[in-house]
């Protein structure tokens, strides 16, 4: 889920490709593809963008921002 979430939190800012989100996720073309939690849509050929569910995902499990520090 971890990963799922952070090609998410990638997506928040809209579509990209697979491969745009190597950084985020090792996997993420294969996360995309399979779509477990539907966060995700396909928008064009080799294009994934989040869906409605992937949003309040974002808003049950926020993503920490790198740099972020909590005390």
């Amino acid at each position: 889920r971890q990963q799922a979430l952070a090609c998410a939190s990638a997506l928040s800012g809209g579509p990209l490709r697979p491969r745009d989100l190597k950084q985020a996720a090792s996997t993420a073309g294969a996360i995309l593809r399979a779509n477990y939690y539907g966060w995700f849509e396909r928008i064009d050929k080799g294009v994934y963008g989040l869906t409605e569910v992937g949003r309040q995902a974002l808003q049950r499990w926020p993503q920490a921002v790198p740099g972020d520090v909590e005390f």
